[in-house]
């Protein structure tokens, strides 16, 4: 038994802004086992989302010893750690439990998403995401993504008053139609008189859902703002309290489910169903990586049926990736990979 661990930076055209930073690239270790058939597992982290990429790599060298060592049990209990009830190293787990899934997938000569418990489920729609902009420009990227062909839209919000975003949001539905899916990404922006006034305003453009209107020390208050006929999601508050205490505490109608961030897509599987009994809804999404980790998310979405559109159309992002793209966004859908595992070879490490 071997594994080996490999750190790759790729570069973003247009760079990733997220509420502490901007990034120009994504840092990440890809993690491998076997020698042939060969199980590919990936793990990019992103603060406060998971842990610090040094605290991954240094995971993961620890998990590389010991599944040579002691093979997959040790390896597991080493990414598996938690404190608090949470995982310490999710985006190290996130690799090691991909790796396992896709090495098992090319042993049994099946595609991961069948492996996962899914049957042939044809196309993952996928959202597009447009960031912030005049009324003007955000009306004619949103124009784009119809002509695309993708059957939802989600605008980022915050970066500027209400009324401007009320603005925008009036010029994008006017635009594109009623039957396209609006979606809302406030990133923890507004306090709470803010987010039922962005909620009143823009209550006759029928939006799916908000996510995430106010911050994360904020979490609860969300149910405050349930019931005005738009979803209320959460995305950041799910890197502070676990799910399952969000679904008891039932605060929301929507939750973001990144597998980077959740430790693996076998836990994200799993969080699906919970969230469903709930009466929430799941939304798979990523937290942009390489062509290894979103094959894996791509398949957990086949694996589930009658998923809303995921957030997994990144990949044009990338000036440089890991692997050629083996399911590019056609028409606003990904068709998963037929071929066993992940549907990935040929991968490069460039550094």
């Amino acid at each position: 038994m071997s594994a080996t661990i490999d750190s790759f930076e790729l570069k973003l055209d247009p760079p990733l802004q997220t509420a502490r930073e901007t990034l120009h690239t994504r840092q990440g270790v890809l993690f491998q086992v076997g020698t042939g058939p060969t199980g590919l597992g990936e793990a990019t982290p992103l603060h406060p989302f998971t842990e610090s990429f040094e605290a991954c790599k240094q995971a993961l060298e620890r998990a590389t010893k010991a599944y040579t060592d002691a093979g997959w049990p040790r390896a597991f209990r080493v990414v598996s750690k938690t404190t608090k009830g949470r995982l310490r190293y999710p985006a190290a787990r996130h690799a090691v439990s991909l790796a396992a899934l896709d090495l098992e997938a090319k042993q049994q000569e099946t595609p991961l998403y069948r492996l996962l418990g899914g049957q042939a489920t044809g196309q993952v729609p996928v959202n597009a995401t447009i960031g912030d902009g005049t009324a003007t420009e955000t009306a004619q990227r949103a124009g784009v993504a119809k002509r695309a062909g993708f059957p939802a839209i989600k605008l980022k919000v915050g970066a500027g008053s209400i009324d401007r975003d009320v603005r925008r949001l009036r010029s994008v539905r006017e635009t594109v139609g009623s039957h396209i899916e609006l979606r809302a990404d406030a990133n923890g922006a507004w306090n709470r008189a803010d987010a039922q006034q962005f909620l009143s305003e823009t209550a006759s453009f029928g939006l799916s859902y908000v996510e995430q209107p106010l911050p994360v020390e904020q979490t609860r208050a969300h149910g405050q703002l349930r019931g005005s006929g738009t979803g209320i999601a959460l995305d950041e508050s799910i890197a502070e309290t676990v799910v399952t205490t969000l679904l008891r505490k039932d605060v929301a109608d929507v939750y973001v489910l990144k597998p980077m961030a959740i430790g693996g897509i076998d836990i994200a599987r799993g969080l699906t169903k919970r969230v469903r009994q709930a009466g929430a809804t799941p939304v798979v999404t990523s937290i942009f990586e390489s062509a290894v980790g979103r094959m894996g998310a791509v398949h957990l979405a086949a694996s589930l049926e009658n998923l809303p559109p995921s957030g997994l159309a990144t990949a044009e992002r990338f000036e440089t990736d890991l692997a050629p793209d083996p399911a590019p966004v056609r028409n606003g859908a990904i068709e998963p990979p037929t071929d066993p595992g992940l549907g990935i070879e040929g991968v490069t490490i460039d550094g």
